[in-house]
Parts: C-alpha cells; sequence; structure tokens
C-alpha cells in the first residue's frame, strides 16, 4: 500500500496544535483464465477477474483526534478489469462507504458497509483461505462473500476484552411510515486465544427484494414481481418477507496448517407466491464447510475443503482444490478447481443443477472448473 500524510496546516488559520491525517490508497487486481465442462449446456474457456476476491480499489482516511480517539472513513470500489465495468450492480463505491470515529471504547462507524456475517465467518471459510469465489457456499446463499452489503448502516465494534470482541449492526430502512420496512440488525461475537480463532454470528434482513437484491417493488402475494435473483438455488425464494442467518466457526492454526469448519442456517421466512417465485412459506439452508491449507515452503500454498448445503427440497455438495505461490508479498500466482453436484428440487420447482458461485448454472446436477490466474496486492 502506498501511504500519503498530509499535514493539516494553512497559514490562514491561527493555531499551534495540527492532527494528523492519513490517507491509504491500497487496492487488488485479479484476473486468471478459466474452464468449465457447463455452463448453460455448454464448455466455456473464458478470462474471469477476481477469482481470490474481486478486483478494487479504495481509500482509507485516517485523522488523530488526539487522546485515543481519531476519525475514519473509507470509500472502496469493485470493478471487472476485464470490461472496465463498475461491480456491485453499477454502485462506484458499492463494496463500502463510511465514516466514522475510533474511541478507547470502540469504533462506530455510518454507511454502507459489510454485513456482519463477512465479518464474523469469512477467516474460517474455504473462500478467503484459498478457493475464492468458487469456494463460497452455493449462490452464496449466507453472504459470507459478501454478496450484498447493507446501506444507511450503523455499526458499533467494541474493543477486545480477554480476546473476545462483539459487534453490532442497524440499518434504517428509510421506508416513511414503516420503520421495519428495509430494516436490518446483527451482532457477533468473536474470540481469539494465541493460534484459535471463533465466532458465532446473528443477521436479520426484512424485505430483502428492495433491501438487498435491488427489486423495484415488494412483491405481494399473488401479484406480478420482477425478480432481479438469478441463482435457482435461491431465486424461488425472493419473495421472502425476511432473511435470518445465524452461523458459527473455528479456526486453528498449528505448524504451518490451518484447520477451519463452519456451520451456517439460512432462513427465507415468509415467502409470498408471486408470478414467478412458485414456494411459499419458509424454506431454510443448513450449510457446513470443512477446510484445511498447508504452508509448504514459505512461498507455497495448498488448500483443499468440502462444502455441504441442505436446502429445503435440494442437496448441493462441492469439493475444492486450490495452490498459491507467491512471487513476492504482493504478487501471487494461483490456480483453482472446484466440483459441485446437485439433486433434488431447487427454489424454482425444477430439477436442481450445479451453480459453481461465480459461474453461469450448469444444465445438469455436475459442474467442474479449474482456473488459473495472478493477483497483485497494492
Amino acid at each position: 500500500m502506498k501511504k500519503i500524510i498530509i499535514l493539516a496546516a494553512s497559514s490562514l488559520v491561527t493555531t499551534s496544535v495540527f492532527a494528523q491525517s492519513s490517507v491509504t490508497l491500497y487496492g487488488t487486481v485479479d484476473d486468471g483464465f478459466a474452464f468449465a465442462n457447463n455452463q448453460s449446456g455448454g464448455r466455456s474457456y473464458q478470462l474471469m477477474q477476481g477469482a481470490l476476491g474481486s478486483s478494487k480499489w479504495g481509500f482509507l482516511i485516517r485523522e488523530d483526534l488526539g487522546g485515543g480517539y481519531s476519525a475514519v472513513a473509507r470509500l472502496e470500489n469493485g470493478f471487472d478489469i476485464n470490461s472496465g465495468k463498475l461491480g456491485n450492480n453499477g454502485r462506484l463505491f458499492g463494496r463500502q462507504a463510511y465514516v466514522g470515529v475510533n474511541t478507547p471504547y470502540g469504533s462506530v462507524l455510518l454507511g454502507r458497509q459489510y454485513d456482519l456475517v463477512a465479518d464474523a465467518m469469512l477467516f474460517a471459510a474455504s473462500s478467503l483461505k484459498f478457493a475464492g469465489i468458487w469456494g463460497a457456499h452455493v449462490a452464496d446463499v449466507d453472504n459470507i462473500w459478501c454478496t450484498y452489503s447493507m446501506n444507511n448502516a450503523v455499526k458499533y465494534i467494541s474493543p477486545t476484552f480477554g480476546g473476545f470482541k462483539g459487534a453490532a449492526l442497524f440499518s434504517f430502512g428509510g421506508v416513511a411510515g414503516d420503520f421495519s420496512n428495509g430494516k436490518k440488525e446483527s451482532g457477533m461475537l468473536s474470540y481469539n486465544y494465541k493460534n484459535f480463532d471463533a465466532s458465532v454470528v446473528f443477521s436479520r434482513i426484512n424485505n430483502p427484494a428492495t433491501s438487498i437484491y435491488d427489486g423495484a417493488a415488494d412483491p405481494v402475494a399473488g401479484g406480478t414481481f420482477t425478480n432481479t435473483v438469478t441463482p435457482p438455488a435461491y431465486s424461488g425464494y425472493a419473495s421472502a418477507g425476511s432473511v435470518q442467518v445465524m452461523g458459527a466457526a473455528v479456526n486453528y492454526k498449528i505448524l504451518g496448517a490451518s484447520i477451519g469448519a463452519e456451520y451456517t442456517n439460512t432462513r427465507y421466512q415468509n415467502v409470498v407466491k408471486t408470478s414467478s417465485t412458485p414456494f411459499s412459506g419458509t424454506a431454510t439452508f443448513n450449510t457446513f464447510d470443512v477446510n484445511a491449507t498447508y504452508l509448504v515452503t514459505p512461498t507455497v500454498l495448498v488448500g483443499a475443503g468440502y462444502t455441504y448445503s441442505k436446502a429445503e427440497t435440494a442437496k448441493y455438495g462441492q469439493l475444492n482444490l486450490g495452490a498459491q505461490y507467491f512471487l513476492s508479498k504482493r504478487t501471487s500466482l494461483y490456480t483453482v478447481a472446484a466440483w459441485q453436484r446437485a439433486i433434488g428440487t431447487d427454489s424454482t420447482g425444477k430439477s436442481a443443477v450445479a451453480q459453481i458461485y461465480g459461474l453461469t448454472p450448469s444444465s445438469t446436477g455436475n459442474q467442474v472448473a479449474i482456473r488459473v490466474g495472478i493477483r497483485h496486492n497494492f
């Protein structure tokens, strides 16, 4: 990262004490070649960005206020390196955009921010550790890979006490006369002791069709509904009144190895049947992720993991393999392979198809994909 230090001094201001500010420009550029045996019925060979994490750039701004207090702001953008298009549905700073203060009693942040599910669970997931986007749980149903961020959010992060740290988030729906419409709330608790990390999290989002899926209007039972959700694993549940995620994760590091496990329960509650969603009631996903990585040499990392999701009427199992070669602290070469198998009936009432996250769903219950790429952080 390149850091620009700005000293707040001006001949027009008559004061003898000036706070020091820093602006850090940072980012990631990630691209590679991908093969999939079945996307919509055919083989594909393509350049695909963001395997180990989307290409992005951002600013982190800090101002020392003295006495252990500081002001902080972050603006973070996501983009497709191969097309130059903005990510996050065309938002300029769609990943994060917030301002707040750090104090001895914790941090308070205001703006568009990551869900606490990602904050609490990503550290133990196959996706972060070695597999990238393809290692996300089916269709990122639990949002650990952070498919969506939280608008209008207030987040509090506590200091660490005896290895424990807590956080809470509340997002205002912003609908006049209906305070609960679009409301989002979540909380997490994490623990660290030497090489052991653990966390638990709860998140609930009302009116997901408009509050996180960028729909134009909330669905009405029996009405016409323009569904913006595409993954068939849960697109039939997009007319839910709320989405609730609970999860727990652990990770242990020993002798160059990192072993992780996590569980999430995702519930689409009060789903209504509409013109494009055939289901009504409550639909549940129970997802498990076990994985391990090993640092073979200081420059070579290998990893393997298995994820399993039991949906309301379908099951999705996926094997992930990966390796990275570190050319430097900032640049690495990598390869990722994934195989997913789906059985049962998906949320749309059709035979479940494999859908490795980040790829177009297969036309069958199986999908295999291999990717090689390069990643640079700055």
